[in-house]
């Protein structure tokens, strides 16, 4: 091992030292102590605290106490493009004693008798499951990533059961469509629990006014949700023929902005994915005092509930606007789309919103909203029946009591 890569594994180790120390939990030392493992699904992890009534829950920021597991692996393991087997047993032997030192950190402040995880697919907290299970704790996945495309069903799918089988105690989905989706990857049906989505629960248990602290003042909400360039695009064709959206995205952003300049009436939010790396791209080319570009993982309920105008494209929160029965415009005139069609989520079937297929539409759609129009978004019993089925195929029972059902079922897993 060099100087310097020792040194930064020595680095490392005090960080993770320093942020399990500085970690301000109140505990219960008659209740069971849950850690879970937040990467990047706030909402979920708030929606089991709001509902807790048993348990310690000791959330850490996965992201920032394992930084130091990319010193141990290489770049095709961390892209999920090469097995996990693939990375040298002496890197994941030296990752796995890193995980050993977290692992007795965090039980000695906190107690491990459970570790919930969004996925075990992450090149990451593999090692620290083992160690966990060595200990005498389990850890199960309360799956974050409920909407999976036709591709992704097969090919996603196979590519988990070939380089990251599932190696987690129990899984816990949202849908019965998704259950199959891990069978398919391979997890057993025994070992496979249908809850619904946990974050759902929260448009039952609370209304939060956090995005209007971004404008000078609270008035009516308009949302655009962002996205990745190539979201939903078959890595292959994104990375062999530079198949991506970066067209029509432009083109809504820069509608919306107008929107924005046209609007003063209103508060526009375009919300990026919480890993969408052109964040501050964008907030430097949207900023207006009623236009601000939000991202990180904890305000896309909140803007589904009191938006009165969503524009999107292949994201979950159509789903969870249309279970709000929300008049929604889905952005779909990019000239990939079409051909794309079979790979992507079959949002187009779904009644109940508005489908632009031209930015002309788009446009026209916007401005006659904006002056009082809204006949587009009077749908039909037979649109707003497709509508409902839609949403139960993709959210098992979201009636608020998603977390309930969930605490119900892991105490048999539990140390």
């Amino acid at each position: 091992m060099s100087i310097k890569a020792f040194s930064k594994k020595t680095i490392y180790r005090h960080l993770v030292a320093k942020y399990i120390n500085d970690l301000k939990v109140d505990i219960d030392p008659r209740k069971k102590t849950i850690i879970a493992l937040n990467h990047f699904y706030d909402q979920d992890l708030r929606a089991l605290q709001k509902a807790n009534t048993e348990y310690n829950i000791v959330i850490i920021d996965a992201p920032r106490l394992v930084r130091g597991a990319k010193l141990y692996y290489s770049d095709p393991v961390i892209a999920l493009t090469a097995p996990y087997t693939d990375e040298p047993k002496s890197n994941r032997k030296n990752w796995n004693r890193e995980c050993e030192y977290i692992f007795n950190l965090l039980e000695k402040k906190f107690s491990c008798d459970l570790i919930i995880t969004g996925s075990d697919v992450f090149w990451w907290v593999r090692e620290l499951i083992h160690v966990a299970r060595e200990h005498d704790t389990k850890t199960i996945v309360l799956d974050k990533e409920g909407i999976r495309t036709p591709y992704a069903f097969i090919q996603e799918a196979k590519r988990i059961k070939d380089f990251t089988p599932f190696i987690s105690d129990h899984i816990f989905v949202w849908s019965e469509r998704q259950k199959r989706f891990w069978k398919n990857a391979g997890a057993a049906d025994t070992d496979i629990t249908i809850v619904g989505q946990p974050r759902s629960d929260l448009f039952f248990s609370e209304k939060r006014t956090e995005v209007d602290e971004f404008f000078p003042h609270p008035q009516p909400l308009v949302c655009l949700f962002s996205y990745h360039d190539d979201a939903y695009v078959p890595p292959k064709m994104a990375r062999d023929e530079g198949i991506n959206w970066r067209k029509m995205k432009r083109e809504s952003h820069d509608c919306f902005s107008q929107l924005a300049a046209e609007n003063p009436g209103y508060n526009f939010v375009i919300k990026t994915h919480p890993q969408q790396s052109d964040l501050e791209i964008l907030k430097s080319d949207y900023n207006m005092e009623n236009l601000k570009v939000i991202g990180g993982a904890s305000v896309a309920n909140e803007l589904i509930q009191r938006s009165e105008l969503i524009i999107a494209f292949q994201t979950t929160s159509i789903i969870e606007a249309l279970m709000l029965g929300k008049k929604i415009i889905y952005t779909a005139w990019d000239p990939n789309y079409d051909n794309l069609l079979p790979h992507l989520i079959p949002l187009h079937n779904a009644g109940g919103m508005v489908i632009a297929k031209s930015l002309e539409q788009f446009k026209e759609v916007c401005q006659n909203y904006f002056t009082g129009d809204e006949l587009l978004f009077d749908f039909s019993d037979i649109e707003v029946s497709r509508r409902k089925d839609f949403v139960g195929e993709y959210l098992f029972q979201p009636d608020g009591l998603v977390s309930t059902r969930f605490f119900k079922e892991i105490s048999q897993y539990l140390r």
